[in-house]
């Protein structure tokens, strides 16, 4: 299964998906519901290919066209440089694993608020569900506030640990962020994207999910996450507060 995106093609194939920009494809040739990636590739080497298929004849044919028509104008002669080694991996069943455990949370926690204030207007009135509803939004992101940080510091200590430190250098622009190379223990190349402006940064991955990776960042950068982490548990800890009195003034009063 093949997308095509504005910088490129989105390849998914057993568990995993390749991201290969357009400056890295040569050309895509169609047989039937067949396309072929043809990667671009120094002279005098076999250049990769990767496969994608349809259902539909058509389709494939109209990806390819697309495709071609955006890749960049090269002259005939023009040196080609290795496309494989622009290509990115990332490890796509884990990642669902992580989608699909966090959309499970969300549900349940949104069944449990909306339970909650029916309960609590039942038992106090409607006065008492509307008080709950800015609690549970001061809830919500006192919660993101406080995880998103928390997450990032806990990644950033456990790949310091447990990761392999690389030396990323800087490859193209994508997304108003900078997108940095660099190489796995397999020799897969791998992309990271930050919004570092330096040509080289050090890169932390995991050996486990190459995919998986932060940047080094400064002492200073990590206190101000932390901080930011303590404001949202402080947050939280405030609105859950004041959603347990009005919980219990809707039973008690």
């Amino acid at each position: 299964m093949a997308r095509l995106v504005h910088d490129g093609v989105l390849l998914e194939r057993a568990g995993e998906e390749l991201a290969l920009p357009l400056t890295a494809i040569e050309r895509v040739t169609v047989d039937g519901r067949r396309a072929a990636i043809e990667l671009t590739a120094p002279d005098g080497t076999a250049p990769h290919v990767h496969c994608a298929e349809d259902g539909s004849a058509v389709a494939v044919a109209a990806f390819a066209d697309a495709v071609n028509r955006l890749l960049p104008r090269r002259a005939p002669g023009e040196p080609r440089a290795d496309g494989s080694a622009l290509v990115s991996i990332r490890s796509l069943a884990v990642q669902e694993r992580r989608m699909t455990a966090g959309g499970a949370a969300l549900i349940v926690l949104l069944l449990t608020a909306g339970a909650v204030v029916v309960v609590v207007g039942v038992a106090g009135g409607a006065r008492y569900s509307a008080m709950l509803v800015p609690a549970f939004i001061g809830i919500l992101i006192g919660w993101l506030t406080a995880c998103l940080p928390g997450r990032s510091l806990y990644r950033t200590w456990w790949l310091r640990k447990h990761g392999i430190a690389v030396i990323a250098q800087f490859s193209h622009d994508v997304d108003g962020m900078r997108a940095y190379r660099y190489t796995d223990t397999s020799g897969e190349s791998r992309f990271h994207t930050t919004t570092s402006h330096d040509r080289r940064i050090e890169v932390m991955y995991d050996p486990a999910d190459p995919s998986r990776a932060v940047a080094r960042e400064s002492l200073a950068m990590r206190c101000m996450t932390a901080v930011l982490a303590l404001v949202g548990l402080a947050a939280l800890g405030g609105t859950l507060w004041y959603a347990y009195t009005v919980i219990t003034d809707a039973f008690t009063g």
